[in-house]
């Protein structure tokens, strides 16, 4: 059986273009296991904890209201996965909730359901069909396990869907050195528009690897993704926070009356003894004439230095690097900077433009558990006025 349990510790964590199997096969035992030839089931879980503090300046407050230095469950999920055998075709089934929201956010729900997917194998190694509720191929940030990344918090969320309900294929190609995945999604089974109403998206990622080594810790990646992207009854709407799950929306654009958006997206990523250095860009051009076809984007560089000289290993299966795995008895240690901007300013929406640095670091204390910290400045400019505010945000997570 195969999934790693980091996918279950971040509020987006993925198996968006994931093979859940192949994962907990290269990584982890889990909780519990039960299996035979026919059928197999196996138990996963994972928590995260924060605690965050504000720094304001006066105009930040006029824009945004006060935010609160609070404590935060930011998960605490389980998953339940395995395979089936029907008429004799191996199928991979994957079911993960979170309880969070409803144990500290007030939620009525005991369980919010994050994924639900089956996925078979095409024969002859065609690829593979994934059909449920998942993830899309969309953003480097979000497509894989937010536990492999260096950075605590995804910045270019106000750019991407967290989860739809769809269809997925994914691939390799050229003997693994690239990935190639397509979706097509419509969640409205899970909000009150009709299906012909609800959003609609078609979604593609391809990635390449020009450069692996073979213990696949030094690597350069490519990535290029488009999307086409409708809105809920003819809206859409671009909203997101800086790099806080408490924080309140910095940036957000309302409901827009548009038709749709055509969106496209850049990655890449270098890996080299340790040093790692991620960057991202990703536009969205709306159709949207009463407002003058705004366009929207954002971006982000990040860099990281693994000081006890261990990297994340490059997943050719995916298109992905993954999580830090310590070599030494005190764990790893890894410094990171950022550096980001998130524009949501164009004809007659203003919805706001995002400017933040952070830097931090990450101990991997083994392979279950993991502290962090960070400190960085969002800068925002909205309404006419610039405000500033420090964020500094604690971490523990574990996960199996």
């Amino acid at each position: 059986m195969r999934i790693t349990i980091a996918t279950l510790v971040l509020a987006s964590t993925t198996y968006a273009i994931d093979d859940p199997i192949y994962i907990a096969k290269k990584t982890r035992s889990p909780l519990a296991h039960y299996g035979n030839e026919n059928f197999s089931a196996n138990l996963a879980a994972g928590v995260l904890l924060d605690y965050t503090r504000f720094g304001q300046d006066e105009t930040n407050i006029a824009q945004v209201g006060k935010q609160e230095d609070q404590w935060d469950l930011r998960a605490l999920r389980a998953a339940l996965y395995g395979q089936f055998t029907l008429f004799d075709q191996k199928i991979d089934y994957f079911v993960a909730c979170g309880f969070s929201d409803y144990l500290t956010r007030g939620s009525k729900k005991l369980c919010s359901l994050f994924d639900a997917t089956i996925a078979f194998s095409l024969p002859n190694d065609y690829g593979k069909i994934t059909i449920g509720k998942q993830k899309e191929p969309w953003s480097y940030e979000m497509v894989g396990d937010s536990a492999s990344l260096m950075q605590h918090e995804r910045y270019l969320n106000p750019l991407f869907q967290s989860r739809s309900v769809g269809i997925r294929y994914n691939t390799t190609y050229m003997k693994k050195k690239g990935t190639f995945s397509i979706g097509v999604y419509n969640d409205w089974v899970e909000n009150n528009f009709k299906f012909t109403d609800s959003n609609h998206q078609v979604t593609s990622r391809i990635t390449y690897v020009p450069y692996l080594s073979e213990d696949k810790m030094d690597y350069v990646h490519l990535g290029l993704s488009g999307r086409y992207n409708t809105g809920n009854d003819g809206k859409l709407r671009y909203k997101g926070k800086p790099e806080s799950n408490v924080a309140d929306n910095f940036v957000d654009t309302g409901d827009i009356e548009a038709d749709h958006a055509l969106e496209f997206a850049l990655e890449g990523l270098v890996s080299y003894h340790g040093l790692s250095l991620l960057g991202e860009y990703i536009q969205s051009d709306v159709d949207a004439k009463a407002a003058g076809n705004p366009h929207f984007y954002g971006w982000y560089v990040i860099g990281g230095w693994m000081l006890t000289g261990e990297g994340r290993p490059y997943d050719p299966n995916v298109g992905y690097a993954r999580r830090v795995i310590p070599q030494g008895k005190y764990g790893a240690l890894e410094l990171i900077a950022r550096y980001g901007k998130v524009d949501l300013d164009d004809g007659s929406v203003h919805g706001g433009t995002m400017t933040k640095w952070m830097a931090g670091a990450n101990w991997w204390i083994d392979a279950y558990w993991k502290a962090s910290v960070s400190y960085g400045t969002a800068r925002l400019n909205r309404f006419g006025t610039l405000g500033k505010s420090d964020i500094m945000l604690f971490r523990v997570q574990w996960f199996r």
